[in-house]
């Protein structure tokens, strides 16, 4: 069993659309997700039409983000970082 990073190394936690991306680097529409291998993620605007989930990140303090948990929707992402926010996050000094 890996081991895990506490919550409280991060000092805010934000939601990025997420797009599934195929071999040839294209991004994959979601109602295709069934029929094309995704090869790895990327973080997208929240207007990117190939959006297939909304991630949870953690801001390090150096700005750098590490993705928490991928939610089907952008309301529950935005619950759970908000949680995350009361209970860890910090204010900018």
């Amino acid at each position: 069993m890996g081991t895990t990073m506490p919550l409280s190394v991060y000092h805010r936690f934000v939601v990025r659309g997420v797009v599934a991306v195929c071999a040839n680097g294209l991004p994959i529409p979601p109602d295709s997700l069934t029929e094309v291998a995704a090869v790895c993620h990327e973080t997208a605007t929240d207007d990117d039409p190939n959006i297939s989930a909304w991630g949870v990140y953690g801001v390090l303090f150096d700005n750098s983000i590490d993705n928490l948990a991928d939610c089907p929707t952008q309301e529950i992402a935005e619950a759970i970082a908000d949680a995350l926010n009361i209970q860890y996050g910090r204010k900018a000094a």
